[in-house]
């Protein structure tokens, strides 16, 4: 019986051990809610490389473009994003859409992305209000107490470890997705 399961053992390694060697090599890897700009030109807006979860969001909500989300662009925002996400505008969100919305955003940001996070009942499909109350309450969560506005340079994510210490392989392997990222834009659009 002990040997049977050493086999079986041995067996399941053999097949991990390969497939954990053919992640690439240089794609770091990304915990949720890490909202790592994609845009260069919303990179430069924000001045930051990544931002909190669920932060590129807003960003796009600031139509005045003063470095200031209001309430009201919150408010005005919100059902565009909802618009937007909800391909097949039956007024309900499915999980696959909701992911897709979420790639769509100008971060690579896993916190969006998650159905649990809008459909609290579990009905697998969230309407406006279960999508509203999300934003909502994350806006909440960024706005500043006495204003109720959301400012763009406090969405920055603090530095992790080897940002602060400024380890150059981790800073060309930035700079190979920027590039990368940048030669993708430029040939969709």
């Amino acid at each position: 019986m002990i040997r049977l399961l050493s086999a079986a053992a041995v067996t399941a390694l053999s097949f991990a051990i390969p497939a954990l060697a053919q992640a690439d090599e240089d794609e770091l890897v990304r915990l949720p809610g890490q909202g790592e700009l994609i845009e260069p030109a919303l990179r430069e807006k924000a001045k930051a490389d990544r931002l909190k979860p669920g932060a590129g969001l807003f960003i796009t909500f600031d139509e005045d473009e003063n470095g200031r989300i209001s309430p009201a662009e919150t408010a005005a925002g919100i059902p565009v994003a909802f618009a937007s996400a909800d391909e097949n505008a039956d007024g309900y969100l499915t999980a696959l859409e909701q992911q897709d919305w979420a790639a769509s955003l100008p971060t690579r940001d896993d916190s969006l992305a998650n159905p649990f996070r809008f459909d609290p009942n579990l009905d697998r499909r969230v309407d406006i209000d279960e999508f509203t109350l999300v934003i909502s309450n994350l806006a909440d969560d960024y706005a500043d107490e006495e204003t109720g506005e959301i400012i763009v340079e406090d969405l920055k994510a603090p530095k992790t470890k080897r940002e602060r210490t400024g380890d150059p392989l981790e800073e060309a392997v930035r700079q190979r997705r920027r590039d990368r990222d940048t030669r993708q834009n430029q040939t969709v659009q």
